[in-house]
């Protein structure tokens, strides 16, 4: 047996990854709902479609443990329209890409702003793909990030994302705070089969040949939002963090 991995730095209440199961297997008292990603929900945004086709066995890809908060804090979560996730991504393949989140972008918090949020690598190593979509010059912008576990990622807005495991041994653990007044937008990017620049497990980047458009890629390391974990962050002072549902208030993105 593969002992747990204790990840309880990052919240105010015991959190542990069963390291064989692939899923948390305790967060305090908190009952663990998830819901769960599984391969032919990632059909149409997987590179490798011949792999795919060939698959029957619908596996589990990732687990989304949404509103993972302890009694005592959902009312100050609930009133401030903001939520805390955890998301586990087990190290596995897609044919000829790294396993990855199915990517999504986010509506309008105001006109012309959409909502951000923001990432916290809690176990493992994780690649964060940002892509801003052309809307005049025919180019997509592609931000990539290499973070590490302690790391936190910032998605401004205009940007849609994506998540990548890039291990073949590590389970990647992360949690995330977002807005919770609205829903994530999936269609743009499933219907461009994944996002404009694709991951192959041998390491090499290309092009989604399903977009015209010519790409520019940044590479950037992660930045420190707070000095705290996200969770105890919030709870301190939520104050800090309006900016996911009022984008506009920021002084710089």
């Amino acid at each position: 047996m593969i002992p747990n991995t204790d990840l309880s730095k990052f919240v105010p209440f015991e959190l542990l990854l069963d390291n064989n199961s692939k899923k948390l297997g305790k967060a305090g008292d908190i009952e663990l709902d998830f819901a769960v990603r599984k391969l032919f929900d990632m059909k149409e945004v997987i590179y490798d479609q011949k792999w795919v086709n060939q698959q029957e066995d619908n596996f589990d890809l990732y687990y989304m443990y949404r509103d993972l908060t302890r009694i005592q804090d959902k009312t100050i979560y609930q009133e401030n329209n903001v939520r805390f996730d955890v998301t586990v991504i087990p190290p596995q393949t897609l044919g000829k890409e790294l396993v990855k989140t199915a990517g999504h972008f986010h509506p309008d918090a105001k006109e012309g702003i959409s909502y951000p949020e923001v990432y916290e690598l809690m176990y493992g190593e994780g690649i964060y793909l940002l892509q801003k979509d052309s809307i005049e010059n025919n180019t997509i912008e592609i931000i990539i990030v290499k973070a590490k576990a302690g790391d936190q990622i910032l998605i401004p807005p205009g940007y849609g994302h994506i998540t990548i495991n890039p291990s073949k041994t590590e389970t990647l653990v992360m949690n995330n705070l977002v807005s919770s007044a609205f829903s994530s937008i999936y269609g743009s990017i499933k219907e461009k089969q994944g996002a404009a620049y694709l991951l192959l497990v041998d390491g090499i980047w290309i092009k989604n040949d399903q977009y015209s458009e010519e790409i520019n890629i940044l590479k950037r390391e992660p930045e420190k939002i707070v000095n705290q974990p996200f969770y105890l962050s919030f709870i301190d002072n939520p104050d800090e963090w309006i900016f996911l549902n009022e984008p506009w208030t920021k002084d710089k993105w």
